[in-house]
């Protein structure tokens, strides 16, 4: 028993240790962090605002992939008509304004969508406002995210957008298709058949 505690702990330990921040922008400035257990890559990161209208979004006007907004969540939660998936946030300021917190969405968003970003919008007192985009592993709708303030001025989180690109398709297997396609040209071969008798 003891040895299978120690092997489980050990497990767990390199499993910790194995996560790796991804960080989104370049580090001398401001930019954002998230562990790669959550987050495959930074798609891309700016100035400016991620509306989510794809005329006005800095991101969807930066990127050359179908990326379309999906669900929005704002700190006032007034202003979300638009939250299907229920985006849920936490902020915790940390030194120099700099900031961590939490993320989450309903595990159902991967039921419709294979792929999935999330984009965070800082305002930076008094500067242009930031922008950063992660794309997330698939099957992940929780975690965390950290915001590094370099210079130390604004900081505060305006809002949190949900973005997919492809839909799930329910492709039928190969077998079944070719079952298929043999019925369909059976019916074909005995309607043939009949309409000659």
């Amino acid at each position: 028993m003891k040895r299978i505690l120690v092997a489980c702990t050990l497990v767990l330990a390199a499993a910790q240790v194995s996560a790796t921040p991804i960080n989104c922008a370049d580090t001398s400035n401001n930019y954002m962090s998230m562990s790669d257990t959550q987050a495959m890559s930074c798609l891309d990161a700016g100035t400016g605002n991620i509306s989510g209208n794809p005329a006005t979004d800095a991101f969807l006007l930066a990127t050359s992939d179908p990326w379309v907004l999906k669900s929005k969540d704002d700190v006032d939660t007034a202003l979300d008509p638009f939250d299907p998936f229920n985006i849920n946030f936490s902020i915790v300021a940390g030194a120099n304004k700099s900031s961590t917190g939490t993320w989450s969405f309903d595990s159902d968003f991967w039921n419709h969508y294979e792929d999935a970003a999330l984009g965070f919008k800082f305002g930076t007192g008094g500067q242009p406002d930031e922008w950063f985009v992660f794309e997330i592993q698939q099957g992940v709708s929780s975690g965390d995210w950290a915001f590094h303030n370099v210079f130390g001025k604004g900081g505060g989180l305006s809002h949190i957008n949900l973005y997919a690109s492809k839909m799930v398709t329910n492709l039928p297997e190969p077998n079944s298709a070719l079952l298929m396609l043999f019925g369909a040209l059976m019916l074909a071969v005995a309607r043939r058949k009949t309409a000659r008798s």
